[in-house]
């Protein structure tokens, strides 16, 4: 169980506080796992539109890690412990962007469920951006992989 600090008197807001902070620090490991993914993507991206796409998507993963680790210290009053993921896998690049596609969408609907399960205007304003941003990477991976 997580202990409400003095900042988290916003937790009336929340249908289920313990999950949402639960769901928070997954989804911080999620980006984590993300840069560490995309950073490795990079090396092997084979056209400049390539390029521009994964290092959009991955300056958003660390805006969203930063927001998502934020987001969980000004609940708790505590330094968010985030766990620590497995890297991603992949064969080649062609590869690497289904897994981007998949992984984008499911961090969407994700977030999505987050930001319906607060009233917070904060979270819910970090997690819409979250969401929104993951839909357009998955937007921008699936031309990538027509582009294949």
């Amino acid at each position: 169980m997580y202990v409400l600090t003095y900042r988290s008197n916003r937790a009336y807001m929340y249908k289920d506080l313990n999950k949402f902070l639960q769901d928070l620090l997954k989804a911080a490991s999620g980006e984590a796992q993300a840069i560490d993914f995309y950073t490795r993507v990079l090396q092997i991206a084979p056209t400049d539109k390539a390029r521009r796409d994964f290092q959009h998507a991955l300056k958003d993963e660390k805006e969203h890690y930063q927001l998502f680790t934020y987001l969980y210290t000004s609940l708790t009053g505590k330094r968010a412990p985030v766990p620590p993921f497995q890297p991603v896998q992949f064969k080649d690049y062609a590869d690497a962007v289904e897994k981007a596609v998949e992984d984008e969408l499911e961090a969407y609907e994700m977030y999505r469920d987050m930001y319906l399960s607060t009233s917070d205007p904060v979270a819910r304003d970090i997690m819409l951006k979250g969401f929104t941003d993951e839909g357009e990477h998955a937007i921008r991976f699936t031309y990538q992989r027509i582009l294949l």
